[in-house]
């Protein structure tokens, strides 16, 4: 099969393009990290819940509730919007089209979501609210950043060139993993510290913070030209649940699919509990969060460089598996410390959190330019450019289990505690990510990953 060949994005275009990824970090990071703990503080905080945290049905909670509505809003959307965004004709783009119509909606819903009917006081009203913004959220999110993922196998011409985009959008996305982990609670703790009650504190990092991410999003939309630096596609038109079909029919997607979703599960539940790890497992304030997630951070980026040459000389899978093996491994050794948290203790729990960098490393850099891979040899054997598809296919079991991941958090918060004399549930948190983390090990080392690069190898030569 013959290929008209498409131009290489320059170097700076690759910055601006993958610049996007730190702005719908920040959003997202935001409410995961920040959200639960709005709505539903410690006690020692001294101040009252928004939404009530008992337990419906024998598992859900409001919290809960408002994580999973969402997911499965963004779940159904995804494939809706990959169909809509692989078949468009739009003259601004396949893609371009979506992240001009998705960034304003998906800054103003993460602000709406600190910003409740009721501020202040407990109200059913406030559990309605969540979970409509959440869904609104939820499906501006997919709008954006599906079409902007489904760039990378089309931007990303050769193995290399998608490993170095993959590496650049993590890049950018852990930079805005450093705003919201790092800086954002030393703006708001300079605010409590000149007297601003800590929601409102909140409220006004949000909005800094939401303004500056709808700013990166459509600056990132025009750093790229889609007739000149994509392969090109002819006219077609392939139904959502065709193209579903056929994208779930490929035996290595599918295997890899279940593998990343545990994984997912693991680190959405590391972000879910990162602030309570830090009030109630280590006993500091919330701005400790800062140290943890520093740590993580600084051994993420320090695994950076290491990552991408590592995947590019012996395969992503390698690297992958052993990514998630040590997130496994840390995960259980701060369960069992956290039961003890002094003296050596103490200092051996916080390096469990530098080498949780290297899976956060794996996971940003690798699993997107696989999937891409996996997109790219789909083409060369169907001659279909169903890009958007293959990152909208796994949206729907991916998000109903970071959703999952969301309602376990909060059950266990429910049922064992999330107060520092009562942290059971936060400490069974980090048992749960190595759990999780194992499973994604033990399907991962079967995906048949020399199957898809051969393809690859014989068409990009």
């Amino acid at each position: 099969m013959v290929h008209r060949k498409a131009t290489e994005l320059p170097l700076a275009g690759q910055f601006i393009y993958a610049s996007g990824s730190a702005a719908f970090t920040m959003l997202e990071r935001l409410i995961l990290l920040y959200m639960p703990f709005y709505y539903l503080p410690p006690k020692e905080y001294n101040l009252e819940s928004l939404i009530p945290d008992r337990t419906y049905l024998g598992l859900l909670t409001v919290l809960g509730f408002a994580l999973l509505a969402g997911r499965i809003f963004d779940g159904i959307a995804d494939p809706v919007i990959a169909t809509l965004s692989d078949n468009s004709r739009s003259r601004l783009g396949r893609r371009k089209l979506f992240l001009f119509l998705g960034g304003l909606p998906l800054a103003v819903s993460s602000l709406l979501i600190f910003y409740p009917p009721h501020m202040d006081l407990l109200s059913p009203v406030n559990g309605f609210w969540l979970t409509l913004v959440m869904v609104v959220f939820y499906l501006s999110f997919t709008a954006y950043v599906n079409p902007y993922m489904a760039l990378l196998p089309e931007l990303g011409h050769n193995n290399a060139l998608r490993i170095n985009l993959a590496t650049m959008i993590a890049f950018f996305g852990l930079l805005g993993m450093v705003m919201v982990a790092i800086l954002f609670p030393l703006l708001t703790g300079s605010l409590q510290d000149a007297g601003m009650e800590m929601r409102a504190a909140y409220r006004q990092g949000v909005l800094i913070f939401t303004s500056i991410s709808a700013l990166i999003l459509y600056i990132a939309a025009l750093g790229f030209k889609e007739r000149l630096h994509c392969l090109p596609t002819g006219p077609q038109s392939i139904g959502t649940w065709q193209s579903l079909r056929q994208t779930f029919s490929i035996r290595p997607f599918r295997i890899f699919l279940g593998a990343e979703m545990f994984l997912q599960f693991a680190m959405n539940m590391v972000t879910l509990g990162m602030i309570y790890y830090a009030v109630v497992i280590f006993g500091r304030d919330e701005r400790f969060m800062v140290i943890l997630a520093g740590l993580v951070i600084g051994g993420a980026l320090f695994c950076f460089p290491l990552v991408n040459m590592a995947a590019k000389r012996w395969g992503k899978k390698k690297v992958i598996t052993a990514g998630v093996l040590t997130l496994a491994v840390s995960g259980l050794v701060i369960f069992l410390l956290s039961f003890n948290l002094t003296g050596a203790w103490f200092y051996i729990s916080l390096a469990m959190f530098v080498f949780a960098g290297f899976p956060l490393a794996v996971l940003t850099i690798l699993i997107n330019p696989t999937i891409a891979d996996l997109a790219r040899a789909d083409y060369y054997k169907t001659g279909l450019r169903r890009e958007a598809m293959f990152f909208g296919a796994r949206a729907i079991p991916l998000k109903l289990t970071i959703a999952l991941a969301g309602v376990v958090f909060a059950f266990l918060l429910s049922a064992f505690g999330k107060d520092i004399d009562g942290s059971l549930g936060v400490q069974l948190s980090a048992l749960v990510v190595a759990l999780a983390a194992a499973g994604s090990f033990t399907i991962f080392r079967i995906y048949p990953e020399s199957e898809v690069m051969d393809t690859l190898q014989r068409e990009e030569g």
